[in-house]
């Protein structure tokens, strides 16, 4: 499987990129924050309204960006700095929201 840095070198190539939520389970989600402002780059991310969550694209699987993010993959015995958190792959939506962020989806969702 091939990973790019960069969304503007996937579209280049014309490669798609699935399009996740990443949703913290517990009361604190400053830890995921951080993770995914570490990790993923500022236009393949959309954070959600209060601290729900986030809209991530990325190239992979929901084990790899799990592990990329540092919710899982620690060596055996050691705890996440993450914590809990779930992440679901995006293949439609609806709802009510932010016009910015079914904007974000919509565009994310239409390369795929």
């Amino acid at each position: 499987m091939l990973f790019f840095a960069s969304r503007h070198l996937a579209d280049k190539l014309h490669v798609t990129m699935p399009t996740y939520i990443a949703i913290p389970l517990k009361n604190d989600s400053s830890p995921l924050n951080k993770a995914v402002e570490r990790h993923i780059l500022e236009h393949d991310r959309y954070k959600l309204h209060a601290d729900r969550g986030w809209l991530i694209e990325f190239e992979g699987t929901t084990v790899e960006l799990s592990h990329k993010l540092e919710i899982t993959g620690q060596p055996k015995g050691e705890l996440s700095p993450v914590g809990s958190a779930i992440l679901v792959p995006v293949s439609s939506y609806y709802g009510r929201g932010a016009s910015e962020m079914w904007e974000w989806l919509k565009t994310r969702l239409e390369r795929q």
